[in-house]
């Protein structure tokens, strides 16, 4: 077994670990959060027409710097239908509304807001100017028909559902979903609901993993609470992998003698891929794979080290495995002081400053989940880090 020594090596003997995961057609409806595995192409051109931008009256453009201020509206032209045309006699104006097509003959809109109207005659007001091809969308003049709108890789959210509409695509190919479950371990854990009596806690480390999972785009997630007891957690750890791509574990992985979930795994034949990694928060981390089945993260059971490990590993290693076109996380400037452990990768807590910057936020301890409520992510400080340097950072979850 390897040992990786800093998170970068961590990062990648997990991204080893599984392939890309098969894909299939959904409705584009049901394809939000899943990662598409195809390209979308534009099917015509966008706009497919000069497509009018503003409520208001179609003209000639000549006229309107010619001098004339009145204008006779004889007819009207509203979205929806086909083109029309321009009467050709002077001063003519068809009403137009936003998403119609260009009369023919014109070539600039009056808005509404710029000239008053007594039945069909229209008078525009004084101060108001006009410049030619004004509030017109030209066709093409977005994009062409055949350009490639979409590439595989790209999570599917609300910008990539309306793309994929415009283009026609009532079903997309997407990546499956990975199955995934998230465990909590620990004799003091009770359920959200109870009373905790002295020496127990409320179970926070799953809802918690859990939501941050289901925001980044996936899920249903299982979930579930085991005990620190040898039968009753190997039942419950052996009927998870079973039925699971990624489970996700949190507590019972660390050195101690209650800490019994890495022994447990290997009596079922994961291999240990690592177990610690030279970082602070979440030194502990383990993670196992079971040959031709799911991988295990052994998260620490501090709420802190759970939900720093998920977005630092977890998350990015779900990202890949489904399909997505992984991007070096986003490098911003620290600003501020803070406290640095020898020899270990810190993930701070930080804030953002309001000018495109960070500054820390740091915790009491690794169980100061409460502390984290006005930090909005963290980032990766490791030996190199100077000063005024831009570092990754990584936010809560993916969104």
């Amino acid at each position: 077994m390897e040992t990786p020594s800093t998170p970068a090596r961590a990062a990648e003997l997990i991204f080893a670990l599984r392939g890309t995961t098969p894909t299939q057609r959904r409705p584009l409806g049901d394809a939000a959060g899943r990662i598409l595995r195809q390209e979308v192409v534009a099917d015509a051109d966008f706009p497919p027409f000069d497509r009018v931008m503003m409520d208001g009256l179609a003209v000639r453009h000549h006229e309107v710097t010619g001098g004339r201020r009145g204008f006779t509206v004889l007819g009207s032209a509203p979205a929806g239908r086909g083109r029309t045309t321009l009467p050709a006699q002077p001063g003519a104006a068809l009403e137009i509304m936003t998403g119609a097509v260009l009369p023919e003959g014109a070539d600039c809109i009056l808005p509404c807001e710029w000239y008053d109207i007594s039945g069909a005659s229209a008078v525009l007001r004084a101060q108001s100017s006009v410049q030619p091809g004004a509030f017109i969308h030209r066709r093409g003049s977005d994009h062409r028909t055949g350009d490639v709108l979409l590439r595989p890789g790209v999570r599917v959210g609300p910008v990539e559902v309306s793309i994929a509409a415009a283009c026609g695509c009532a079903e997309v190919e997407v990546s499956e979903s990975l199955r995934i479950a998230v465990l909590g371990t620990g004799d003091e854990l009770v359920a959200v609901g109870d009373v905790p009596r002295e020496g127990q806690i409320r179970q926070t480390n799953v809802s918690a993993l859990s939501a941050a999972l289901r925001l980044s785009g996936y899920g249903p997630i299982e979930t579930g609470a085991l005990p620190d007891e040898v039968p009753a957690l190997r039942e419950g750890l052996v009927s998870s992998l079973t039925r699971h791509d990624v489970v996700v574990v949190t507590g019972g992985v660390s050195k101690g003698r209650r800490d019994l979930v890495p022994a447990i795994l290997a009596e079922t034949g994961a291999s240990c891929i690592l177990h610690g990694v030279a970082q602070r928060p979440g030194k502990p981390m383990g993670v196992w794979h079971v040959a031709g089945g799911p991988v295990i993260f052994g998260l620490p059971g501090n709420p802190v080290s759970a939900l720093v490990c998920l977005c630092r590993y977890v998350l990015p290693a779900l990202f890949r495995w489904s399909g997505g076109t992984e991007d070096p996380p986003p490098r911003r400037i620290l600003r501020g002081s803070f406290a640095r452990p020898h020899g270990l990768t810190l993930f701070l807590p930080v804030l953002e400053d309001g000018d495109g910057n960070l500054a820390p936020a740091p915790v009491a301890n690794s169980g100061d989940f409460c502390g984290l409520a006005r930090s909005c992510g963290f980032v990766e400080l490791d030996e190199s880090f100077a000063e005024g340097s831009p570092i990754p950072y990584f936010r809560w979850c993916e969104t």
